[in-house]
């Protein structure tokens, strides 16, 4: 599978540029539907609801993409908050059609987005998320570049918070061995952010 960094940024968008890529869609919802997923419920909708919102977000940045004749022009804009724009204006979609059924099966209308969150409120929601989910992809690519051992003492220590103590005990290593274990991982994982703060930029 193809790195994130690259994915994301280049090789990814440009797959789905003319929709010739098959596997194009799958790494895009792979990479995107957990932050917006989490985007969505922090904005207060159900688990259904931000479903369909990741489904419909996802959809408009494919049809977009698909229908690029050239290759994205990123003088235009971050693909950040583009499509934190997208999103934003789905979970209104969503809130509007929810509220219209609501009203014809008798009950209360939820209330409109922007009617309880201010657009900084927004945007630091999405951007919350963006890292968590930088985070996670960053963890799953270090994961893989890494020795087993050695990740899973970083991860039992820094974590899951387990001590040094009973992190060596349970892999059977030295406490010294779990400490340069947590070093090792950090700078790999520390680089690895950086390359993509690198390439959003």
């Amino acid at each position: 599978m193809v790195g994130m960094i690259t994915s994301t940024h280049s090789t990814l968008l440009e797959g789905l540029r003319g929709g010739g890529n098959p596997l194009a869609w799958q790494e895009l919802f792979r990479l995107y539907a957990p932050p917006l997923m989490a985007f969505a419920k922090r904005l207060g909708l159900c688990d259904a609801d931000a479903g369909d919102v990741v489904q419909e977000t996802l959809i408009a940045v494919y049809r977009t993409f698909r229908d690029l004749p050239q290759p994205f022009d990123r003088s235009k804009g971050r693909f950040k908050a583009w499509l934190r724009g997208i999103a934003q204006h789905k979970v209104r979609d969503v809130q509007r059609r929810r509220a219209r059924q609501d009203r014809a099966a008798g009950r209360q209308t939820i209330e409109q987005l922007d009617e309880h969150v201010s657009p900084p409120e927004i945007e630091a929601a999405f951007e919350t998320e963006w890292q968590r989910g930088l985070l996670a992809h960053a963890l799953e690519q270090v994961a893989r570049e890494t020795d087993p051992a050695v990740y899973q003492a970083f991860e039992l220590y820094t974590l899951h918070g387990q001590s040094p103590d009973k992190v060596a005990r349970l892999l059977g290593t030295t406490r010294n061995a779990v400490y340069i274990s947590k070093t090792r991982v950090l700078k790999r994982l520390r680089a690895v952010l950086a390359e993509l703060a690198a390439a959003e930029d």
